[in-house]
Order: C-alpha cells, then structure tokens, then sequence
C-alpha cells in the first residue's frame, strides 16, 4: 500500500518526537530536513515501512548509532514470557483452544513502539490480556481459515514485534497440536528496526525451540515483496498459507494475491478510517476478502 497523507502526519510527528528527546536543536532541524527529504523522494507505490530503515539510518548519523528498542525487545519479551503461563492455562481451558490462542496473538500485537510511541504501558496491556477470551472476531472468517489449515501442508508465519511473539508462540503451539501435518516456519526481519522481532529476539523467547527460524532479508519494518532475500522468495513461492503479523505487514504486503490472512490490531487514523471501526479493534482476514479503498 502507497503510503499517503495520514502516514506522511505520523512519520513526521514520530519522527520529530524522537529528535527533540535528543536535546539538540541544531541536530533535530538537519536531521528532520532529511526525514522530509527521504519522503519526497519514496519510490513511487512503497509502503511506509519502507522508509522507516532509511529514518533510522539518517538518525544513527546525527544521533548515536546502537540500537535503541534493544532494551525495550528485552523487557518486552521477559514480560510476555511470565504472561505465557497464564495465557496458556486460558487458552487449554477454552471450549475452543484455537480460537483463544489467536486472540491472545492478537492482543500481542499492542506491544508496537513504532506505531504506538511511548504510549505503550504495560498496565493497559495487562487489562487487554484480561480482556482477550471476550473479544469478539468474525467466526465466519475463523471457520475459513481452519478449513485452509486443514488442507495445507506448509505454514509460513510472518512475525512482528518483540513480546509479542511470546503469545504468537502459544497460537503456534495450539497450530501444531490440532494439525500435526503442517510443517511451520516463523519469519523474522533481516535486522534491526523499531521494535520488530530479529533472529536474536526470537531465540530469546524460545521460538526456534519450536519450529524452524528464517529472516526476510531485509531491515524494513514489514515484508516488501520485492524486496525480500532469496531464502524469503522460496519460502512464499512455496508456502500454502501465510500469516502476516501486525500493521506492518499489512501495509508492506497488500495486495499481494498471496495466501495470507493478517492479523493486527488498528492502531492507527489510517487504518481506523479504512476498516471503519474504532482504534485497538482486532483485525483477522484473508487476503481475497478485504474490501478497502
């Protein structure tokens, strides 16, 4: 999806908060002429995950260069670690544990310091995880994708965040359980950004204790087809479903024609106003059934 005028607003704000934290002005005002410049200057037809690599480059330059959201991955994700125990009782306890697996995944997908800020608090979040066996999803859409489970055989499940993929693994888990015969392979980003899960992160939580760990070859915050290594190229050619994780991902990948269903959580005026329903509401849809202008 191009990005447009509600995500030129965002990029800019997000942007300008960080380099103002910095306290230099001289700095923020060189480095916010570059952010503008990097827009201008998109391709025409990329998403605006593209870009976020090309900020973060401009910004090791006139700040410091380590990566920011490291320590921010690592309390995300010993965090979600000790909600696993809960959330895995919940989801054994359900009537129908696949089902409550894919909610709690959703809900994961509220730990997005790229697309929330600092307006990411773990008290909400413990609320939403309360909240999660009451969700209410499209059970029509659910029975769709159980039935596409069950007739395939390879599953490629394209992640996001850091903590979140702690209850990504719970919906993995509960995957294998009820359809043994697919063979899973998790997706992480080709290196550092935002808070997106890396190899590193995934290891961390014990993801590749369970299923088989590829990156897309790339350090942009979601999956630019065209951009992808050749590892990623095989995996998609080759894969019967795709699970695509977060706004990111929906933005970099739609429409692609692909068999995905995407799963995020609408954090955003942009995405608000093209699903028409409130912020936070959790999105699970199939490709070949989304209906936006």
């Amino acid at each position: 999806m191009q990005f447009d005028s509600y995500c030129i607003d965002c990029l800019i704000h997000r942007q300008a908060t960080l380099a103002q934290k910095e306290g230099d002005g001289e700095k923020s005002y060189a480095y916010m002429r570059e952010v503008m410049d990097i827009i201008l200057h998109a391709p025409s037809g990329v998403s605006a995950p593209y870009l976020i690599p090309l900020f973060d480059e401009a910004f090791s330059r006139y700040f410091h260069g380590n990566d920011r959201f490291e320590e921010i991955k690592k309390f995300s994700n010993d965090y979600m670690l000790r909600q696993l125990p809960m959330m895995q009782s919940i989801i054994e306890k359900g009537e129908d544990s696949l089902l409550m697996a894919l909610k709690f995944a959703l809900t994961g997908n509220y730990i997005d310091f790229g697309a929330l800020g600092d307006n990411v608090h773990m008290d909400e979040l413990d609320d939403m995880l309360k909240q999660t066996p009451h969700n209410i999803l499209d059970l029509q859409e659910y029975e769709t994708f159980q039935k596409d489970l069950a007739k395939s055989k390879k599953l490629l499940y394209i992640g996001d965040n850091a903590g979140e993929i702690v209850a990504d693994m719970a919906f993995i888990a509960q995957i294998q359980k009820i359809y043994p015969h697919i063979a899973i392979t998790f997706v992480v980003r080709g290196g550092p950004v935002l808070n997106d899960v890396t190899r590193e992160d995934a290891i961390r939580v014990g993801m590749d204790k369970i299923v088989p760990i590829i990156d897309n070859g790339t350090p942009i915050s979601g999956t630019e087809i065209s951009l992808v290594g050749d590892e990623m190229k095989v995996a998609l050619a080759s894969t019967d479903l795709i699970i695509a994780k977060g706004q990111g991902n929906f933005e970099s990948m739609y429409p692609c024609s692909l068999p995905v269903y995407y799963m995020f959580l609408c954090k955003c005026e942009r995405f608000t106003k093209l699903f028409q329903v409130p912020k936070m509401t959790p999105i699970f849809l199939g490709e070949s059934r989304i209906n936006i202008s």
